[in-house]
């Protein structure tokens, strides 16, 4: 008897977990994020790095520069996603990455191209 009061109770209470979840599954949770919001102005931060970027010169027949557009190009979508959700920490360290890489690869890129200008 204890046996079939055990399975009554066992299969009630899964019906129940299974008609709330799909009840549920309609509405918005707090784990979701709402990355579908695209009207939303992104960061000035990433703004800024993408003007930087936009105007930089890469020369893509050499490897490193090549790897270097890929790279900020990475990051600049990483901090957008990261905008696009509230993720503060993660827009900010993404950014910094960006920016890091676009300044080294300015202050390179304008060395021996200024010393090709000198020539």
């Amino acid at each position: 008897m204890n046996i079939l009061r055990w399975i009554f109770s066992a299969s009630l209470i899964s019906a129940g977990i299974m008609i709330a979840g799909l009840l549920m599954s309609g509405t918005n949770l707090i784990s979701q994020a709402n990355a579908g919001n695209t009207d939303k102005p992104y960061h000035p931060s990433i703004i800024k790095i993408e003007t930087i970027y936009n105007s930089a010169e890469f020369d893509f027949n050499r490897k490193s520069h090549l790897l270097r557009n890929a790279r900020i190009s990475y990051y600049l979508k990483q901090a957008k996603q990261a905008d696009l959700r509230n993720w503060e920490f993660q827009r900010d360290d993404m950014v910094n990455r960006a920016k890091s890489i676009l300044i080294h690869h300015q202050q390179n890129y304008v060395h021996t191209s200024s010393e090709f200008a000198s020539l």
